[in-house]
């Protein structure tokens, strides 16, 4: 898996960031966390196409995190998205899109699914599935936590050739985790493949304080991303807006046993943030500070974090939201 920060800033933007919105590839299609402002901007810089949006999960409803939904279910529109969209958040976000429905004249072609957000498994498609735990905010609010399950094992072919399996369905049956009949015979997929490979999984945080319960959610994550909205001196602070402190982002990182931990969220307050970093490095030593652009590639046994190169906003570039795919005025 991979995940792409479209913006890292809280409640307003800044010079250096964007409002929050985080892109998650998997095997299965792209996942949308929080929509603030500006998105699909950011969307354009940095080579994303939104037609390949499979879902969209909303953490909660404040305006920071909503704010550019909208706007985007409009473009796909004009772009004649008929693909299926997915949408997942707290039930006011249900009214919400209604209302802009009827009072914007969206009038949207391609097939919205809004689903209510709960504990539990809120989505899935093929190996991957996103799960919902409630977080502590100063409104209904969740974090997420999205699985990708590589269901295609390691297949040993001298083996299969050994117990006298033909070469055809049956081997792919059986990479794909299946027992299958031969012979009068059950042949289980241990028998000819490598055991399963352990899941990915990535936890984001969304607004909120911090909580046993999710230290428990995120157990074992291979990634954590995790709301930094203030750092260690304004600790009262984050305790009456029930949010996180990088000190909190780095405990909870600490205590759930996750691989790694890239913190977001961060005050306008704060036009560096390497204070942030260092604070949470001084509690958990695998952390980085998220930045606009910043794409971390999550993989077995180890993270990789680069700037992606974004596109030109200058006359030459190759805008991929043009009238040629869409409809014009």
């Amino acid at each position: 898996m991979q995940a792409i920060f479209l913006g890292t800033s809280s409640a307003v933007p800044t010079v250096e960031r964007n409002i929050v919105s985080i892109v998650v590839g998997t095997s299965e299609g792209q996942l949308m966390f929080d929509c603030g402002e500006g998105s699909q901007r950011q969307m354009l810089y940095a080579d994303l196409n939104p037609m390949k949006l499979k879902a969209i999960f909303i953490t909660h409803m404040h305006f920071d995190h909503i704010m550019g939904l909208v706007g985007l279910m409009m473009t796909m529109e004009l772009l004649n998205r008929t693909e299926p969209l997915t949408i997942v958040g707290p039930s006011g976000l249900r009214k919400m899109l209604d209302f802009f429905e009827r009072e914007l004249y969206m009038n949207h072609r391609y097939e919205l699914i809004f689903r209510s957000a709960e504990p539990g498994t809120v989505y899935k498609k093929g190996e991957v599935r996103v799960e919902a735990e409630k977080s502590m905010h100063s409104t209904e609010s969740y974090s997420y936590k999205v699985v990708q399950i590589k269901k295609k094992r390691k297949f040993h072919t001298e083996k299969a050739i050994e117990l006298g399996i033909p070469q055809g369905p049956l081997w792919g049956k059986l990479q794909m985790g299946e027992t299958v009949e031969f012979n009068s015979r059950t042949i289980k997929p241990e028998e000819v493949c490598e055991p399963p490979a352990r899941p990915i999984t990535v936890g984001i945080s969304g607004d909120t304080a911090p909580t046993d319960s999710l230290v428990e959610f995120f157990t074992g994550v291979n990634l954590l991303i995790y709301e930094s909205t203030f750092s260690s001196d304004l600790q009262d602070r984050a305790r009456e807006m029930l949010h996180s402190t990088s000190i909190d982002a780095a405990h909870v990182a600490l205590k759930s046993g996750a691989g790694y931990l890239i913190i977001y969220h961060f005050s306008e307050r704060y036009r560096d943030v390497k204070l942030l970093e260092s604070e949470a490095k001084s509690v958990f030593e695998k952390t980085t500070a998220a930045r606009d652009f910043m794409k971390v590639e999550i993989l077995e046994n180890s993270i990789k974090v680069e700037q992606l190169k974004l596109r030109c906003a200058g006359k030459d570039a190759d805008n991929k939201v043009g009238t040629k795919r869409g409809r014009s005025f």
